[in-house]
């Protein structure tokens, strides 16, 4: 097999003619819009007290609100029953034959349970 002679080819080929015209848009190639749009994207996204975080616990705040809320007319309506209970006889006697099935010595209490 014979070697083939080596030719040197003078390419000339400039790099203007080679390099690929990209368009960007003039708004990206300013520096300080740039700037604004990593600080968004970190202080949205990446951050620790990013924006969808604070969401949540914003979310988590009116749970936690409605639920004091109910807590709080829960601890009204039981304090109206302990007035009740503690000012008149007739109701705490109510209460606890309801509630505990006491009786007096005399009677005798009967349960009838529907199916």
């Amino acid at each position: 097999m014979e070697k083939m002679p080596f030719i040197p080819v003078k390419i000339s080929v400039s790099l203007s003619k080679i390099r690929m015209k990209i368009k960007i848009h003039p708004l990206l190639k300013n520096k300080y819009i740039l700037a604004s749009i990593a600080f968004i994207i970190l202080v949205g996204f990446v951050d620790n007290n990013n924006l969808i975080r604070s969401f949540k616990t914003q979310r988590s705040i009116r749970e936690l609100e409605k639920t004091k809320e109910y807590y709080l007319k829960e601890i009204q309506h039981t304090k109206i029953i302990w007035e009740d209970l503690t000012n008149n006889p007739a109701s705490f006697e109510k209460f606890a034959r309801e509630t505990y099935f006491l009786k007096k010595p005399d009677e005798e209490i009967i349960l009838i349970e529907m199916k």
